[in-house]
């Protein structure tokens, strides 16, 4: 779901459809008293520098040091720092699913105090949703994502079927049988980009009705091996198995369906800037997210938030700078038309409508990747044993792609979950 982020001032359209906060909500006095030396962590592929200049011209006596660091060791950077309690960095970037991680060990600080309720209504609810633990918002959203059914219009017209429009949707089970008819020799139907992930795979039980965890975040049983769940991972299994539409190698989805080797899949919107770029010899769209026929419409949601430090010196200037990066003109601009990330901003995504880059084919698809953002995004499970539930079912997940009763996967895995979730009751 991570992808490169281009980072540049934005067009004067994205800039001007949120309202402008030249001192960010209830700035000032506190942060104009005295010299205020912020640090910021981010990944080494963003580029901070324009809202980090464009924010200390506003507040001179501001300093904002991003340090970046690598894919591999942010993570660990993040929570070694956090636990030290010495307060740096000041400004926390935060994967949503750690939100409640990070909350549930008292690292971040409530932004309430900061962020009004007209500042959430302008982020996607989800996103809100997300960053919120205990009824405090602890992370202010930054980034949201959504998927969409990626089709290769040649392989599906050579057998006789008509490929979706761009705001069709699909049921799953119109997608198997597209996949069935155009699997032959070693072109393949149908996959998922993420395939072992439940940022992706958690549509599928959730349609049917399905929960992923239990309102306190720590229960599971009962929940990831119900009927729903069952039912939803034999079809996931039969499209791997029985029906044998899904390939089974390392080889990514999206680089099978560059090659003309994949007819269909799911994945992010990041890879209509890539295809756009490649020029794929074949004509190709998009749809949006499929769902079961007697189930409802889901799609998956939720990326990149911005926190802060609970041990931090200045933590009312560092939420200041937060709510003007996501819910002020700092928002416009982090985001650029060129981003393989989406907005969280309900402003930024309805702009998508009226860039001319994105009027006319495929970079047009964004515009659909932005409708889809807003219907019925449902988030990973608000817990703080995230990390713990993913690499969990990411295991029963390649089990049951390899083969694996679905059942008997998910009762294991729903028994090993509940005994990591046990240290967090």
């Amino acid at each position: 779901m991570k992808r490169i982020l281009t980072l540049g001032i934005a067009a004067a359209l994205l800039i001007t459809a949120l309202p402008l906060f030249a001192n960010g909500a209830g700035s000032g006095e506190s942060s104009e008293e005295k010299p205020v030396n912020l640090t910021w962590l981010i990944l080494e592929f963003w580029n901070p520098d324009t809202v980090i200049a464009a924010y200390q011209e506003l507040h001179p006596n501001v300093t904002i040091e991003a340090e970046k660091v690598g894919w591999g060791d942010f993570f660990q950077q993040n929570q070694i720092r956090l636990m030290s309690g010495e307060g740096d960095p000041d400004i926390v970037s935060i994967d949503l699913p750690l939100v409640a991680s990070y909350g549930a060990r008292g690292w971040l600080e409530p932004l309430d105090d900061v962020i009004s309720s007209e500042d959430k209504s302008r982020w996607i609810p989800a996103a809100v949703e997300s960053g919120t633990y205990n009824g405090a918002l602890l992370a202010a959203p930054q980034h949201t994502s959504t998927q969409l059914l990626f089709v290769n219009k040649d392989l599906l017209e050579s057998k006789g079927i008509t490929p979706p429009g761009t705001d069709d949707r699909l049921t799953w089970e119109e997608v198997l049988a597209a996949a069935q008819a155009v699997s032959e020799g070693d072109i393949r139907g149908f996959n998922w980009e993420q395939n072992t992930a439940i940022y992706q795979l958690q549509p599928l039980p959730v349609s049917l009705g399905g929960k992923c965890i239990g309102e306190d975040g720590l229960t599971v049983e009962g929940f990831i091996n119900s009927p729903e769940w069952i039912e939803a991972f034999t079809f996931y299994k039969d499209v791997y198995n029985k029906y044998g539409v899904a390939p089974k190698g390392d080889t990514p989805a999206a680089d099978l369906f560059a090659s003309g080797k994949l007819a269909m899949f799911v994945g992010g919107p990041w890879n209509i800037r890539r295809f756009a770029a490649e020029a794929l010899l074949f004509d190709w769209t998009v749809s949006r997210h499929p769902y079961f026929e007697q189930g409802e419409i889901v799609t998956p949601t939720g990326s990149w938030h911005f926190g802060v430090n609970a041990a931090g010196e200045d933590k009312k200037a560092a939420a200041e700078f937060v709510r003007w990066l996501t819910a002020g003109e700092g928002a416009g601009l982090w985001w650029s038309k060129d981003s393989y990330d989406m907005p969280a901003q309900i402003a930024l995504l309805e702009s998508f409508n009226t860039i001319e880059d994105f009027q006319k084919p495929p970079l047009s698809f964004m515009k659909v990747a932005a409708a889809e953002a807003r219907v019925n995004p449902v988030p990973r499970p608000v817990t703080p044993g995230f990390l713990e539930y993913d690499q969990l079912l990411q295991a029963a997940f390649s089990d049951i792609r390899n083969g694996a009763d679905p059942k008997k996967t998910l009762d294991t895995a729903a028994g090993r979950i509940s005994s990591e979730m046990n240290k967090y009751r």
